[in-house]
């Protein structure tokens, strides 16, 4: 929408944009990927049933045979203590290394950042243990934290779908951008909200101490730079492998007459046309031909030689080929 511009607010046969706009709300409110889903559903409804040692004991409290429920409950118990101890130790070595040291998968250009994805998630179930020690059932109730352990979950399980998606296509060097560019942002993200999670459990003291376990040295993530985003940006601007990894399996024409197809053959056309567009500044820069829109020396610069009649034709393909992606329905007053 932001590249359409008014071509996708003004509603019309041009627009291929506008009614998938109206039933956003539909999908928001209907199939449940809104704020409730957030507060409440990714990590309240789960917690329970995902831990690894919780639901167990509590399926021994229920037990009615005592005898067998203590011994159970016991073993069960103890299991979970050896795990909280395991994670408070886990995270304050992995916290000083950064995990340097930890045997992950991936090749050089992965490595680190399943290493990330441990270190974070090993802070985050020891964070997760104390809010459920400490708040109970409460913890369901207590959206703002649920929905910051929601969204450290949630951006730690996209970094790994980021890696396998990368695993699975070739781990392709030429994609590496986009891997990295999606791999911090999402890492930084989910440190961010683990963070944001210190500043809402009770018991501050106990709260200091577990982030001195979790990040001994501080914020160790930073999001993406301007020029990762640069060249994540400049892969989408070209007609490359690259980006045909990333639409693959989405539906794309390059007809004219095509509501979507219009917009890839302006883009195909454009790229094309873009060297002789270039000439053309260089000969106005030179002083050449005159300052102007260069669409109207085309003619002129043909007669100084300064482009051919055939890149002529490309430039002017390009020009109605870029008017017709962004043009705006216009309706008669009885049209409409």
């Amino acid at each position: 929408m932001d590249i359409q511009g008014g071509s996708g607010i003004c509603l019309g046969p041009k627009n291929y944009l506008g009614r998938l706009y109206q039933v956003i709300p539909v999908s928001i409110t209907v199939e449940g990927a809104n704020i409730l889903t957030r507060t409440m559903m990714i990590f309240g409804q789960g917690a329970v049933r995902c831990h690894p040692y919780i639901q167990k004991e509590m399926e021994a409290l229920q037990s009615e045979n005592t005898n067998q429920a203590l011994q159970q409950f016991d073993e069960v118990f103890f299991k979970h203590v050896g795990f909280v101890i395991h994670n408070v130790a886990a995270s304050f070595w992995l916290g000083l290394t950064n995990a340097r040291f930890i045997s992950v998968p991936g090749d050089q250009n992965t490595q680190r950042y399943y290493r990330q994805i441990a270190r974070l998630s090993v802070g985050f179930a020891l964070l997760a243990d104390y809010a459920l020690l400490i708040l109970g059932g409460a913890l369901k109730r207590k959206e703002r934290i649920s929905g910051r352990f929601a969204d450290v979950l949630s951006n730690l399980y996209l970094c790994s779908s980021v890696l396998k998606h990368y695993q699975d296509q070739g781990s392709q060097k030429e994609d590496l951008p986009l891997l990295r560019w999606a791999c911090q942002q999402t890492i930084y993200r989910a440190q961010q909200s683990l963070l944001a999670i210190f500043w809402k459990l009770p018991l501050r003291p106990v709260v200091w101490l577990l982030r001195a376990m979790v990040f001994p040295i501080g914020k160790p993530y930073s999001p993406p730079s301007d020029r990762l985003i640069h060249e994540t940006a400049s892969l989408l601007l070209d007609n490359s492998a690259t980006r045909d990894r990333l639409t693959d399996g989405i539906y794309i024409n390059t007809k004219k007459d095509d509501a979507t197809g219009r917009i890839e053959h302006a883009f195909n056309v454009v790229l094309k046309a873009a060297p002789i567009e270039a000439k053309l500044r260089k000969a106005q820069r030179q002083k050449q031909i005159p300052k102007g829109n260069v669409s109207d020396l085309l003619d002129e610069a043909v007669s100084k030689k300064i482009i051919t009649q055939d890149e002529a034709k490309l430039s002017v393909e390009a020009d109605k080929a870029r008017l017709a992606a962004i043009t705006v329905d216009d309706f008669a007053p009885d049209e409409l």
